[in-house]
């Protein structure tokens, strides 16, 4: 006899074979329903007398047969819609074969919203949820009660009530009465499922997904291979570590499973849609948190979920809504009493779980985590492993790598890893007999003294797997566009340590004035400032990528741009240096007590060479393996920004070889740009070519190569064209670097 799943987890057709079927969610049991409100043996269905039954064993949210309560054994005829827990089965309802898909014969009830057939329900007002005609939104379905649920609207924001249904109402896989709403909520009002995010409710096929199943993987490394044909399967919330000793293959194995670096060979399905090919849709229902705690260290615990939250959903989110997912995730994190602290100052077990909360802002149907516990104390291990307990048995879908041996009692499944082979998946307690062991601690030394050709590789087997790709379950919006809340969290950074300010300011105050007290001559000022505004614009921007990496990598994988994440970055450190730039220029100006030349072309060029520096900075914090290298790196751009600039060495003393060098420079070009400014529309004279020697003898030999005669004595200079090449020069700069700093990211994408 069939029996398919219609609601609750993933749609599957089974037959139930025997004569007595257990349906839980215990390893052991007949038909595994792996969802966190079923009992682990929740119902048995019989076969007696040519007839079938059904009878509840116990289970704590009980049985119903077509929203009927049983309480002892029920005939069962085909067609009969059966509730085990959440879940909502069909007996005697397989797939259609011929269609070539696995879709259920038996369709859910449409949802009408004001007498309109719709997938989205707004919310503004009250409005209730039931079966008859006279509710606000109607659920078709014998399984929903005439006035099943309700949700009003209040100050704090939208909270649902169940109405007293028979079948009851669930949020997150649990059964509530009152409940207020946090984006990401998943709501079942029968065999109806939504998601609350923030401003509507969105009808979805499912909610239970998070089903992963991988045959067959394989990596190479320098030395062998790291993976080697892999296998690995995990149900819909259980929490699964996967152990082995260093160099076993564990991080290669999650990163395969996750897609973050997909396998060589092999297969993961993601709920039966294989991952590889639709890792673009799919990877925003996936969870990644690393073994560094990758966050910034200056914010405190509220701002960074605030910006990790904003940046994660969709454009138009409520700002309340937001504030109340920030407050609740601090809350199950066990962090209600740091809000205010900063990063930084936590301790690492607490740094661990604001790591951990930023995932779960996006409340992932899957988890992954590596090595989680690296580097806590006894104690913090526990919470943080408790932690993860607790948001498997809420439905999500749990995978870690870990050493830790003392708190995997808390693990549904361990899967050891070997010489890149799963050479066991199971219960922990299965563990032990497998390999010959009193305690899973003493594991190691037995995976040493065996061979591992001789231990047969794990190999998974699902029922009912199908042959071809089934659709891709439901994926999230992203935000399309994060420049905004990328520069509000720039300011949020530098506030947050008030030396920034005093160093950004006190540095162009402090060289201005010694320049201006000890440079004798207005061109050299001239040549400090563009030099300066060069060393500010590498200098500030050569650590800002290569130190942020991991936090980038990690946004990557939920959707943030490349674009948005490199524009703010540009903005923003180069309006710093513009700034800096600027008051260096004007220190100089009131030391000297006067401003010699143009000052309007002399600050456009200033401002034009902070976005030129700039691009050189990032691209240098793009190209570089670490923020040391960033750091060595920059001299090595800059000396050569003096020696070619026209003023150390002029540019009429200069070989062809070194001009044609020279003139690519942006050090050049400002210098172009700063002598031009001490020329235009002067009369050309002895006394201007004595008070301006190097701008007097590069315009006039610049001159001579247009015209073949240097500046004629006597005329007035108002040639405005070296100064247009020269910012044309400066604008190339500034687009290359951006242009390089972005190739050079995306190949550090993935590292």
């Amino acid at each position: 006899m069939p029996i398919s799943i219609l609601a609750g987890l993933p749609p599957r057709s089974e037959l139930l074979r025997g004569e007595s079927v257990v349906l839980g969610r215990a390893a052991e049991v007949d038909l595994i329903l792996g969802h966190p409100e079923v009992s682990r043996r929740h119902c048995r269905i019989l076969f007696e007398r040519e007839a079938w039954f059904i009878e509840d064993l116990g289970s704590q949210r009980g049985t119903a047969v077509n929203g009927n309560r049983i309480s002892g054994r029920t005939a069962l005829k085909s067609g009969d819609q059966i509730q085990v827990g959440p879940v909502t089965l069909a007996f005697g309802v397989g797939t259609d074969e011929s269609s070539g898909a696995a879709e259920l014969v038996n369709p859910i009830g449409t949802v009408l919203y004001k007498g309109t057939p719709t997938a989205d329900i707004p919310l503004g007002s009250d409005l209730i949820f039931g079966r008859s005609e006279e509710v606000d939104v109607v659920l078709s379905d014998p399984v929903v009660s005439r006035r099943h649920a309700m949700i009003e609207s209040g100050p704090k924001g939208y909270r649902l009530l169940d109405l007293h249904s028979k079948s009851g109402s669930f949020v997150n896989g649990r059964r509530f009465d009152e409940h207020d709403l946090v984006i990401g909520d998943q709501i079942q009002l029968g065999p109806f499922f939504f998601i609350y995010d923030g401003r509507r409710l969105v009808r979805v096929r499912r909610l239970s997904v998070g089903r992963i199943l991988a045959i067959g993987l394989t990596r190479q490394g320098d030395n062998g291979p790291i993976l080697n044909r892999a296998g690995f399967v995990a149900e819909p919330g259980q929490f699964i570590g996967i152990l082995g000793p260093s160099g076993a293959g564990k991080t290669t194995l999650l990163d395969a499973l996750s897609g973050l670096r997909p396998a060589e060979s092999g297969k993961v399905r993601f709920d039966q849609t294989d991952l590889y090919k639709n890792l673009g849709q799919l990877r925003s229902l996936f969870g990644y948190v690393p073994q560094d705690d990758i966050v910034h260290s200056d914010l405190t615990v509220t701002e960074a979920l605030t910006f990790a939250a904003r940046l994660r959903l969709p454009a138009g989110t409520p700002r309340q809504e937001i504030v109340k997912l920030v407050d609740h995730t601090i809350v199950s994190l066990g962090l209600a009493d740091r809000v205010n602290l900063k990063i930084g100052r936590l301790s690492g077990g607490q740094r661990k779980r604001v790591s951990v909360g930023v995932e779960l802002l996006s409340r992932p149907p899957l988890l992954f985590l590596d090595e989680p516990t690296s580097g806590l104390d006894p104690l913090a291990e526990f919470k943080l492993m408790e932690l993860l307990r607790r948001l498997a048995d809420t439905g999500c879908t749990v995978i870690c790598t870990t050493h830790v041996m003392e708190n995997v009692y808390l693990m549904d499944q361990i899967a050891i890893v070997s010489d890149g082979r799963v050479v066991f998946q199971g219960p922990p307690d299965q563990a032990r007999s497998r390999f010959g062991v009193t305690r899973l601690s003493l594991l190691y030394d037995a995976l040493q003294s065996m061979e591992s050709a001789i231990l047969p590789p794990f190999e998974p087997t699902v029922p009912g797997e199908p042959d071809q790709d089934a659709p891709a379950p439901l994926t999230k919006k992203r935000r399309a566009f994060s420049l905004p809340i990328l520069l509000q969290r720039q300011l949020a950074i530098f506030r947050a340590d008030s030396k920034n300010l005093i160093i950004l300011v006190a540095q162009p105050i402090i060289i201005g004035a010694l320049v201006a007290w000890a440079a004798p001559d207005p061109q050299l000022d001239q040549f400090f400032a563009y030099i300066a505004t060069l060393w500010f614009g590498c200098s500030n921007s050569a650590q800002e990528i290569i130190k942020e990496l991991p936090i980038y990598r990690r946004e990557r994988l939920v959707g943030l741009s490349r674009w948005s994440y490199l524009t703010s970055k540009f903005i923003w450190m180069a309006g710093l240096t513009a700034f800096q730039s600027l008051l260096l220029y004007g220190t100089i100006a009131v030391g000297r007590f006067s401003v010699h030349g143009a000052f309007l072309w002399q600050i456009i060029g200033l401002i034009l060479l902070a976005f030129a520096a700039t691009g050189i900075g990032l691209t240098t914090s793009a190209y570089a393996r670490s923020p040391m290298q960033a750091v060595m790196l920059v001299p090595l751009l800059l000396i050569p920004q003096i020696l070619f600039s026209g003023f150390t060495v002029p540019a009429k003393d200069m070989t062809l070889p070194v001009l044609t060098l020279s003139q690519v420079m942006p050090s050049f070009a400002s210098q172009r740009i700063a002598d031009v400014s001490f020329l235009i529309n002067q009369k050309i004279s002895g006394a201007l070519a004595r008070d301006y020697p190097i701008a007097y003898f590069n315009i006039s030999d610049w001159t001579k190569s247009r015209t073949g005669e240097r500046l004629k004595t006597g005329t007035l200079y108002t040639e405005t064209r070296p100064i247009w090449v020269a910012c044309a020069s400066l604008l190339l700069w500034m687009i290359g670097g951006f242009v390089c700093s972005y190739w050079f990211l995306g190949k550090r994408e993935r590292g």
